[in-house]
């Protein structure tokens, strides 16, 4: 695939760049940036005034439901879900039926999604089966591919055996990605705990569920050098309190954010919205702005989606029996930029920082480098775009999104990656 990109805005921090220019990609590798004079024979030449190019967004949390759930979301249309919303790359969850807790299932993934235009990388089970019990063959799935260890919907809670997947991961040089949620404090419950699970009469899942977890962790993660922790969808502000401290400690921790955590509270789920149930759940206001605090003072690494899809059956079958979680990849960049960028949160270089550059550090992951011989990989926006977030235009299999309607800005244009070019279709 050949393309000649004129008048692109080209920003990527790590590189020192932003300009605007021409590119040149050929073979899927950018042959020349800034002043094109040979221009080979089948090239599309493409005007991208008033696009820019950044290094190709990584969601490092996303669902797509293979193996076993296939009819919610499979490789294939997770990944054309990815590029209709501006991202490159994915790190699947392995909270699959049956859990990726197996090299075969691991290597099976990785082969089927080499040809995708998303890159497509695999976490495995951190416990045979996600039953917290008994450790999986870590060395095994490292070995078939998996670039990090979770139990994803499930804790790690038994100390001893965090502290052994902390252990090994340390020596393969893999995170440990914990889903912080005490289920004996969290007890069957379905949102947060507080005055408006009171008011629906529905049972609360309390902060402490999730602040417990985080806070033994990081002990652990203190007593097992040279390990790295990565707490998973931060929902409270204690939580984004407990990393920050941990940081200045100069622990090994890590953490993400989801968009509906720093732009949804718990009022949402008044009237029995199923679309706002998630797990974790929606907070407070008073979550919320620490977390927006945590993305602005640069404790919070990560922002990602949890893109859980379910299947409209599923999500209709009353607040109790639907099961957690919504769709995020077509939402990520218009949410993020509108709430963050927009209203003075965070820098554009720090958008490209959450949403590319850590994901790949933490995941120790290939740089995407934005200089001519690399591949491109790049995520390319319409800053200026105003547009109304419609799932209708969504190319998952799912589109349970509390989002249907919100007006945003930024808007994917297109992605390109693996010799391949995606046009959103939002």
């Amino acid at each position: 695939m050949n393309l000649y990109l004129k008048n692109i805005k080209i920003i990527s921090p790590e590189d020192g760049i932003d300009t605007v220019t021409d590119m040149l990609i050929v073979n899927g590798h950018i042959s020349k940036i800034g002043n094109v004079k040979r221009i080979p024979k089948d090239t599309e030449e493409i005007d991208m005034k008033g696009k820019t190019a950044i290094p190709g967004i990584f969601d490092m949390h996303v669902h797509f439901r293979y193996p076993g759930q296939t009819h919610k979301e499979d490789l294939y249309s997770g990944s054309m879900s990815a590029a209709n919303g501006g991202v490159t790359g994915v790190l699947c969850m392995p909270n699959t039926d049956p859990p990726i807790d197996s090299a075969l299932i691991v290597k099976d993934i990785v082969d089927k999604t080499k040809e995708l235009i998303t890159d497509v990388e695999v976490s495995a089970c951190a416990t045979e089966k996600r039953e917290g019990k008994k450790l999986s063959q870590l060395i095994s799935l490292s070995d078939a591919g998996a670039v990090a260890f979770t139990d994803d919907g499930s804790p790690v809670s038994d100390p001893e055996i965090m502290r052994r997947v902390l252990e090994y991961s340390s020596q393969l040089k893999r995170p440990v990605i914990q889903h912080c949620e005490d289920m004996r404090l969290s007890d069957g419950g379905v949102i947060n705990e507080g005055f408006i699970s009171t008011v629906m009469g529905v049972n609360g899942i309390p902060e402490i569920s999730e602040t417990s977890v985080i806070a033994r962790d990081i002990i652990l993660t203190d007593f097992v050098k040279n390990s790295h922790y990565h707490i998973q969808h931060i929902s409270c502000g204690k939580s984004v309190e407990l990393l920050r401290n941990a940081k200045q400690k100069n622990i090994n921790v890590t953490g993400e954010v989801c968009p509906h955590h720093f732009i949804l509270t718990d009022k949402e789920c008044l009237e029995y919205n199923v679309n706002a149930k998630m797990n974790p759940p929606l907070r407070t206001a008073e979550d919320v702005e620490q977390i927006l605090e945590g993305l602005r003072d640069g404790t919070i690494d990560v922002i990602c989606t949890d893109h859980a899809p379910h299947t409209e059956y599923e999500k209709n079958q009353g607040f109790y029996a639907a099961p957690f979680g919504i769709v995020g990849l077509e939402t990520l960049v218009g949410l993020t930029y509108t709430y963050l960028v927009n209203t003075g949160i965070i820098s554009f270089n720090d958008f490209i920082r959450k949403l590319s550059i850590n994901p790949r550090k933490i995941l120790n992951l290939e740089k995407v480098k934005i200089a001519e011989g690399e591949p491109a990989n790049l995520s390319i926006l319409n800053e200026k775009a105003k547009w109304k977030i419609d799932k209708k235009k969504f190319m998952s299999k799912s589109v349970n999104t509390p989002f249907d309607g919100f007006e945003v800005q930024c808007k994917p244009y297109c992605v390109i990656n693996n010799d391949k070019i995606h046009f959103t279709k939002l």
